[in-house]
């Protein structure tokens, strides 16, 4: 017997919560240009390995970042809107002004496909799954361009009541389409139904009869906030007598996507032009046409947190993906390019004793226990203590002493103190136990266990209204539930979802797991792949089209996007428990299953099955890779070896008809017991 199985989500994120750190930039490299024009458009590439450069007059290099290399140049005579790479980087899209869509391919840049849009073009953007470019046209519409169809396939109609427009962008999902103005209207449609959805006005009303203006826009990756630029201008007190001017004050405002609620307000001496949300959900960096500068904010500390001067003025920003690089255009043609650096406050990593990263317990049979680790992060740490007693802290910033025990359980702190006297602490506990002989054996007691800030969101799909329901995947849900728990997970299940308690669990967990050691996200039940983009199926969805997916299903990537912030700097694991057929209305598109998902740095993508393959329903209660997984997730191994050992097993029961596989790209080693 075999089910439609989909997806095992499982994101782990140690608490180092970019929120609480700052950014600054640190020089890289500064690109040159054969002729002093005006930088236009900038995209990095998703693993920041290419730059895209566009000048005024239609002019597209591509650089290589690491290598500081030119690796194509060419001209489309026409003024470029808007550059991306797309696909998993696999395709590089130019959009002109003039309406002409070029797609190239990464690695020769060589063009592949070109079309064309019968208007004039304001604005463009790609929606979350890259596939679809959303475009603004100078008489008013919203056309929704499918990238891989080379047409458009839907088309909005913009009420003529709406002015300058400057900014058009997607929800996590890619189930919401907006637009702001500079008047500050943000209005919203559903992109595959072409509904009006609802409009909101962002005003500063600081100052009474003010006039407020947008002047950029940004949206952080998970789609749940915007920031604008506004500058506010208002009649000075005494009205416009003699040579009294109009004031302006300038200024950054973070919104709430789903309310439309301002949450913070940053105060900038000079208007905001243009933004890009840097690495985490609360950093935003941001220039200005009047200021020979580049400037990072925190949002959550409403400051500016550096300033760094241009070598001339800046015209356009952007970001790369990953995090790592920032890059300023100029108008006299050159490009600034930056490392983002994280100030990361300092975090004790112990060596030794070898502690279980999950719990940190240890049991130990002598009166002293030797204790060495390092100090990580950049903070400038001056002195540690191990239980307040000084310990050899070396250049390196490795720190080694020793800790003095009585028998039972004993609290180990280690202290380190920074330039400022400002000190940093991390507890475990080591049980002291002296050796007893008892009918000649040495008598060992448990571990002492000490818990994390851990948060999981477990959903599991059976009760399909309009196709074949499955036999264990609530099973497998309430499995993977009591297991978590039994590790020290606080754990939200929901069971028999429909998309509207789906969507509404995501946003809520989203919610809890910022500042979390341990986030994990769990699916079971019916999945799909249409055009690349993968999709969780909740059990009121009545597929029977590609549009019915879209409009109906929850996009893996708006699950994606809501962890993405929180575990930045942490472990993430995803583990895809997928059979790779349709169970859907034949004839329909969506195929062979779900797609491929690169791993990014951090990250292990396990697969239970290889595509093509079915995953099978399991003999008992449980499905056969859920089942096998369950037991591995309690023994204390590896992560690695957690997979490792559930692939062995399942291809060992399934006689090899059922093979999972793994990409991983680990920055250490983690045990979830």
């Amino acid at each position: 017997m075999f089910r439609i199985f989909l997806s095992l989500f499982l994101t782990v994120s140690f608490a180092a919560s970019l929120a609480a750190q700052d950014i600054f930039l640190t020089p890289y490299q500064a690109l040159t240009h054969d002729a002093p024009i005006k930088m236009v458009a900038m995209a990095f590439s998703a693993g920041g390995k290419y730059l895209s450069v566009v000048d005024g007059k239609g002019t597209i290099s591509i650089w290589d970042v690491a290598d500081r290399s030119m690796v194509k140049q060419w001209s489309v005579d026409e003024k470029v809107l808007y550059t991306s790479f797309t696909e998993q980087d696999n395709k590089f899209v130019a959009v002109t002004t003039g309406g002409a869509i070029y797609q190239y391919a990464v690695g020769n840049f060589d063009r592949v496909r070109t079309a064309k849009v019968l208007a004039r073009l304001v604005l463009a953007n790609l929606d979350p799954s890259r596939q679809t470019l959303v475009l603004y046209t100078r008489d008013n519409n919203l056309e929704l361009f499918d990238l891989k169809a080379n047409l458009t396939h839907a088309n909005i109609r913009v009420p003529a009541t709406v002015k300058n427009p400057m900014f058009v962008g997607y929800d996590r999902f890619g189930q919401q389409l907006f637009m702001i103005t500079e008047q500050g209207s943000v209005l919203s449609w559903n992109p595959i139904t072409q509904r009006f959805l609802r409009e909101l006005t962002l005003q500063s009303g600081e100052y009474t009869g003010s006039r407020s203006v947008l002047h950029a826009a940004a949206m952080n990756s998970p789609g749940d906030r915007f920031v604008v630029g506004l500058q506010e201008v208002f009649i000075p007190k005494g009205g416009m007598q003699g040579r009294n001017q109009p004031e302006r004050r300038n200024m950054i405002l973070s919104y709430d996507w789903l309310t439309g609620n301002e949450n913070k307000r940053v105060p900038m001496r000079y208007r905001v032009d243009e933004m890009s949300f840097a690495p985490g959900a609360g950093h935003v960096a941001c220039i200005s046409k009047d200021a020979m500068s580049v400037w990072t904010v925190n949002l959550e500390k409403a400051e500016i947190t550096s300033t760094v001067s241009l070598p001339g003025t800046p015209s356009v920003l952007a970001i790369s993906e990953n995090g790592e690089y920032l890059a300023v255009g100029l108008h006299k043609g050159a490009v600034q390019l930056y490392y983002i650096e994280r100030n990361t406050p300092a975090e004790i990593r112990i060596n030794t004793p070898g502690l279980d990263r999950s719990y940190a317990s240890q049991v130990v049979y002598t009166d002293k226990a030797a204790v060495e680790g390092m100090i990580e992060g950049n903070e400038r740490i001056t002195k540690v203590y191990i239980n307040d007693k000084e310990a050899t802290l070396d250049g390196n910033r490795h720190f080694s002493g020793e800790a003095e025990l009585l028998p039972g359980k004993n609290k180990v702190r280690i202290t380190a103190e920074n330039t400022e006297a400002r000190t940093t602490a991390r507890d475990f506990y080591i049980t002291y136990e002296p050796r007893t002989a008892t009918a000649g054996k040495t008598h060992v007691s448990g571990n002492v266990k000490v818990s994390q800030k851990k948060v999981a969101l477990v959903m599991g799909n059976a009760s399909y209204q309009y196709t074949n329901k499955l036999n264990n995947t609530v099973n497998d849900a309430d499995g993977m539930a009591a297991t978590l728990s039994e590790l020290g997970f606080d754990v939200i299940k929901i069971t028999d979802g429909t998309y509207e308690q789906m969507k509404n669990a995501i946003y809520a967990f989203g919610d809890r797991v910022q500042d979390v050691d341990v986030s994990v996200f769990y699916y079971a039940g019916h999945g799909l792949e249409v055009d690349g983009a993968n999709y969780l199926v909740p059990v009121d969805a009545d597929i029977q089209s590609a549009l019915d997916v879209r409009q109906k299903t929850i996009p893996l990537t708006g699950v994606l996007r809501t962890m993405e912030v929180t575990n930045h700097e942490g472990l993430n694991m995803i583990i895809l428990d997928a059979c790779r057929n349709n169970p859907f209305p034949t004839g329909k598109r969506g195929g062979a299953g779900l797609a491929k998902v690169n791993a990014p740095s951090g990250t292990i993508i396990a697969y239970a099955t290889d595509p093509g393959s079915v995953a099978s329903d399991g003999a008992g209660a449980h499905g056969l890779y859920t089942g096998e997984l369950i037991k591995q997730m309690k023994l204390s191994q590896r992560i690695e070896d957690v997979f490792m050992n559930t692939r062995n097993r399942v291809e060992e029961l399934s006689k090899g008809s059922q093979r999972p596989w793994e990409e991983a790209r680990l920055k250490g080693v983690f045990y979830l017991k």
